[in-house]
Order: C-alpha cells, then sequence, then structure tokens
C-alpha cells in the first residue's frame, strides 16, 4: 500500500506539474499577445509562440504519458498483489470515458495548437507586407518553421489524447508500446 501511495502521489505531482505548463503557455500566449497588438510592426514577435508552444506541449505530453505508465503499473503490478485488488485504475477506466462528441471540443487544443496557430495567422499580415529583402526572407523562414511547429504541438496533444484511457480507445499498454 505504501508504494500505491507513493506512486499516486507522483500521479498527483505530475498533473500539478501539467496545471503548472498550461499557466505558463497561456501567460506567455497572453502577453506576446500583448505586445504583438500594441503596435502592427511587433506582428513578428508571436513567431516566438509556435516554439514555447511545442517545448511546453511536449513537457505537458510527457507527464501525461508518464501518468499512464504508473497506472499501468498499479493496475498490472500492485493491484494483483493486494487482496480483493486495489480496483483505482480499472474503476477510472470505467467511469472517466468521454463520449465522442467532447472530443473535439478539448481544451488542450485551444491552449497549445489553436494559440500557436492564431499566433501563425496573425503575423502573416505583417510578413505579407514586407519588402522583399534578406530579412523578409528570414522572417519567412521563421514562419515556415512557426507553420510545422504548430502542427507538430498538434499532433503531440492529438497522440496523447487518443493514447489516454480517459477515451475510448487502446489501452495504455499499447498506448506505451512502441510503434511498429
Amino acid at each position: 500500500m505504501a508504494e500505491f501511495t507513493a506512486l499516486r502521489a507522483e500521479i498527483m505531482a505530475r498533473q500539478s506539474s501539467q496545471q503548472g505548463l498550461l499557466s505558463i503557455q497561456l501567460t506567455v500566449g497572453g502577453a506576446l499577445f500583448s505586445l504583438a497588438l500594441s503596435s502592427p510592426g511587433r506582428a513578428a514577435v508571436l513567431l516566438i509562440l509556435p516554439l514555447t508552444t511545442v517545448m511546453l506541449a511536449g513537457r505537458h505530453v510527457a507527464h501525461s504519458y508518464a501518468c499512464l505508465s504508473i497506472a499501468t503499473y498499479i493496475r498490472t503490478e500492485l493491484s494483483p498483489r493486494v487482496a480483493g485488488g486495489l480496483g483505482w485504475e480499472e474503476w477510472l477506466r470505467a467511469h472517466r470515458e468521454v463520449p465522442r462528441r467532447y472530443r473535439v471540443l478539448n481544451p488542450l487544443f485551444i491552449s497549445f495548437p489553436a494559440i500557436s496557430a492564431l499566433a501563425v495567422v496573425g503575423a502573416f499580415p505583417y510578413l505579407a507586407s514586407l519588402p522583399a529583402s534578406a530579412a523578409s526572407v528570414s522572417y519567412w523562414l521563421a514562419w515556415t518553421v512557426g507553420a510545422a511547429l504548430t502542427v507538430s504541438s498538434s499532433r503531440l496533444i492529438q497522440r496523447v489524447r487518443h493514447d489516454s484511457f480517459l477515451w475510448t480507445g487502446p489501452t495504455p499498454e499499447r498506448a506505451l508500446a512502441p510503434e511498429g
């Protein structure tokens, strides 16, 4: 039981870290959008957001997979050792599945890739107004990288939501198995 308590505490600490990452993402997004909107010449600063977004989303996803691993360990290794089993992870799987129609409304998509996409779209008019020069080529390269990072953060969030046991779909064991 002490191991179970320690593992549940680790899950709670990781979920707390996820909340912190979400707060940082929203703060950075708000600050950069405020800066960009304060002057039309500052719109290029929005291209920082896709980079910060993919880094924060990556950490958020890493915590999610760690929680899935711990939950799988509790269910498959610890629960059989306890008379009558622990049952917590099975109960979660049975009672926390989200109906398909609510998957689109996932706040992680809004908090991470949608903010990044808004930044990329918001920087576009500024970049389109730049005269052709070496500097504008650099800005367009940054915009292209930002668009690619936005897609990457979207795929990270999509993958972890797909693999989560909160959704109908693969079990955590399948989610943690290497892709082949």
